[in-house]
């Protein structure tokens, strides 16, 4: 295995964060990866409640059976240990890619922590369960191999979830034929033909979507010692209860603090807000049902409940902490109002709306931690590799435009311009002589005869160009379809490869040693 970074084309605000520019991580406490930052976050004071945490999350892992640097991890939690935390919803059988490499990013800065600064800290992965944007991972993508190209699987694809998916029941017969479809589609793996069966029984010995997630985590990822954040976890609601409480309490100085602290991070970065919300509260209920975003009008809150005054909202959430969850605004705050977070590795997109958030910290004054954004990584193997030379062609940002103009240039030089330009020719001609023919005195009454031959004529050579043309394109099959290949394969619809693709497609390493972690695009080569 050859590994590869590459400076991958970014915005010009992720050159500047990468960078470490001095105004823009003012917006992130003017923390960043080095050992002055970390020195700063380690003295900070403990959370009160974390030896509770660690005690709710053994109990949440314990189903799936703790390995030894799982329980390890948990007594340094529960002791009071930082921890570099990442998260996502719970996608569908851990896709796309971009999942798994949150997790890898995760161990990586772990180990360099270790190396670098003598620290061990904790890796810990949220599954964000309270999530109900059942479309964004009820399905993934693989690459068809035998028709080259991308084919979309589907989880019920007309099904609609209202509820916090930590709450929703898969039906596990349809949840079994969707996993025959991803590994038929994937192909006869090493890994999948050892886990296929595995899986199978995964999904019958879980219920809930969130919990056949954390399964297949927990099974790549318990040796490495990567300990799993149910956020739906009843026993997790009612130890942030008072912490839903304090931001109901403070939900306008919140608000006013986001929308300000929005618009000065925007200006400062020449950026479009990332974060676009309505709402002034923040904060979710009717998770076990229907998700509502709460609202306040007046003295009164909108809910899935119907209109509450804030002292029955305040007793709805004492009475059952579980319905209730946050929003991307407060969503950060918990987690800090949770954790001891040394880092925070996030995507691009949520490396910026934490920036965005930067005010809402100051006013509930609770710290930020490091902010980095996540590893990113893509699969080269060997026939990409050689297709990729064989055509000239390399990775970059411009790979899906390149590889088109390589098409386009093969179209051209085999084409005989001059067999087009005669038939130009003759349907000018055509024209001209159809014209003389029609306007003689006397024939006013043929004119629509004429005009629709001279259509019928006219349409047979456009048909005889098109089906040259698509003559020429068969010429050039293999070499077209092998350039589509590179494309969908590597900048699928012009999104990097792990966006969109299923993590089975790939092989499967957790040897983290091997990475360093980077704000380069790492491609691994040659598997």
């Amino acid at each position: 295995m050859e590994i590869e970074c590459l400076n991958y084309t970014q915005d010009d605000f992720t050159h500047r964060f990468a960078g470490r520019d001095r105004q823009t991580l003012s917006f992130y406490q003017n923390l960043t990866y080095d050992e002055k930052s970390i020195e700063k976050v380690m003295e900070r004071s403990i959370h009160p409640h974390t030896g509770k945490l660690a005690d709710i999350m053994a109990e949440g892992m314990a189903p799936y059976g703790l390995s030894d640097k799982q329980e390890d991890n948990l007594r340094r939690l529960r002791e009071g240990a930082r921890v570099i935390v990442g998260g996502q919803q719970a996608g569908l059988f851990m896709g796309p890619s971009m999942i798994m490499h949150k997790m890898l990013t995760l161990l990586v800065l772990v180990e360099e922590v270790k190396k670098n600064y003598n620290y061990q800290a904790v890796p810990v992965f949220w599954i964000a369960g309270e999530d109900h944007d059942f479309e964004e991972v009820n399905h993934t993508h693989i690459y068809d191999h035998t028709h080259r190209r991308r084919r979309k699987i589907t989880y019920k694809p007309n099904l609609t979830v209202p509820m916090s998916l930590g709450f929703y029941r898969y039906d596990p017969s349809a949840m079994k034929d969707t996993l025959d479809r991803i590994v038929e589609g994937c192909g006869d793996s090493g890994y999948l033909r050892e886990k296929k069966s595995e899986i199978e029984a995964m999904i019958e010995q879980n219920e809930y979507w969130t919990e056949l997630f954390h399964a297949l985590v927990h099974d790549v990822f318990a040796d490495a010692g990567l300990l799993i954040f149910n956020s739906h976890d009843e026993a997790v609601r009612k130890l942030e209860a008072p912490m839903f409480k304090k931001m109901i309490e403070n939900h306008e100085a919140i608000d006013a603090a986001f929308r300000q602290g929005q618009q000065e991070f925007i200006e400062a970065h020449d950026l479009s807000p990332t974060i676009d919300t309505e709402t002034n509260v923040h904060l979710f209920s009717g998770s076990r049902t229907t998700r509502t975003l709460l609202d306040q009008q007046g003295g009164s809150y909108l809910t899935d409940k119907g209109t509450l005054s804030k002292d029955a909202l305040l007793e709805y959430l004492e009475q059952d902490p579980a319905s209730f969850s946050n929003n991307v605004v407060t969503r950060p705050l918990m987690q800090e109002m949770l954790f001891n977070t040394l880092i925070f590795a996030g995507g691009g997109a949520e490396v910026k709306y934490w920036g965005e958030l930067h005010k809402v910290f100051e006013v509930m004054d609770i710290n930020m931690p490091i902010v980095l954004k996540r590893m990113e990584i893509i699969h080269e193997d060997m026939r990409l590799n050689k297709l990729l030379d064989k055509y000239g062609l390399e990775v970059s940002e411009n790979l899906a435009a390149d590889a088109e103009a390589k098409k386009q240039n093969l179209i051209e030089s085999a084409t005989d311009t001059t067999f087009l330009d005669e038939v130009d020719s003759i349907a000018d001609h055509l024209d001209t002589d159809y014209s003389r023919l029609k306007d003689k005195e006397g024939r006013e009454a043929h004119r629509d005869l004429i005009e629709a031959n001279l259509k019928v004529h006219k349409k047979q050579l456009s048909y005889l160009k098109r089906r040259y043309q698509l003559e020429v394109k068969r010429t050039l099959r293999k070499e077209l379809n092998d350039l589509e290949e590179i494309s969908e394969r590597l900048m699928p619809g012009g999104s990097l490869q792990e966006r969109i693709y299923h993590p089975w497609m790939f092989p499967i390493d957790l040897e983290v040693g091997r990475l360093a972690y980077t704000t380069q695009l790492t491609i691994i080569k040659g598997i």
